[in-house]
């Protein structure tokens, strides 16, 4: 078993609130560390592997998610793909569990895929200030377990949304949510409506909803 730490700066229990299994409870992981600095991001407080509240060895980060009850797993971040996280998929994919690594898209994906496992990636919209960071390659690994989510904040994006789904064929699900103050979300279902887009399933982030928008640890 590896022996790197990894720098935690979450660990909790809680509902998905975004993608394919918005509503489920699952275990959340949150490594600290992220090589994008999007406009809108709401996660800032785990930008740098100094924001770590604490670092586990896999050991360690495994009897932590043993003691949760729940079989679907979130690696979350920052980015978790910075991450030393591919033998951690594989144990706990063995175990059983279904694992859920929400990306960013600009780091490459694991050249062989965990049992168990697939990706939430974003593909940011140029209003992220990190359209240009993208690592487009990663689009010809995703399957159809696969989620790809934009996240837009005005009509630019959702137009630029628009042109990369004709420009790639995308076996993924795709979902576009609104930048949380940004846009209504009524603008986005009027646009897929309008423009005819029946892959994309808009969504808000439900966890912002039942609580307060700001609140860590949901």
């Amino acid at each position: 078993m590896k022996t790197d730490r990894f720098p935690v700066a979450e660990l909790f229990d809680s509902i998905d609130g975004e993608g394919k299994r918005t509503g489920y409870m699952a275990t959340f992981v949150r490594f600290a560390g992220c090589n994008l600095r999007c406009s809108y991001c709401d996660t800032a407080y785990a930008w740098t592997e100094a924001d770590a509240r604490e670092h586990l060895t896999e050991a360690e980060l495994l009897d932590r998610i043993h003691a949760y009850p729940w079989k679907r797993i979130t690696l979350t971040g920052g980015e978790p793909m910075l991450q030393p996280i591919e033998h951690l998929c594989r144990v706990l994919g063995d175990e059983g569990y279904e694992v859920n690594i929400e990306t960013n898209g600009a780091v490459p994906l694991f050249a062989s895929r965990p049992r168990g496992l697939f990706y939430t990636m974003d593909l940011k919209s140029p209003s992220s200030g990190e359209k240009g960071a993208m690592h487009l390659e990663n689009l010809k690994l995703l399957g159809r377990e696969d989620v790809v989510k934009f996240v837009v904040g005005s009509r630019e994006d959702l137009l630029d949304m628009e042109q990369t789904l004709k420009e790639w064929e995308i076996p993924a699900k795709i979902y576009v949510s609104p930048v949380f103050g940004a846009i209504a979300p009524a603008e986005l279902v009027e646009f897929v409506r309008t423009r005819g887009l029946a892959q994309v399933c808009v969504q808000v982030q439900l966890h912002k909803v039942i609580w307060d928008p700001d609140r860590r640890g949901v």
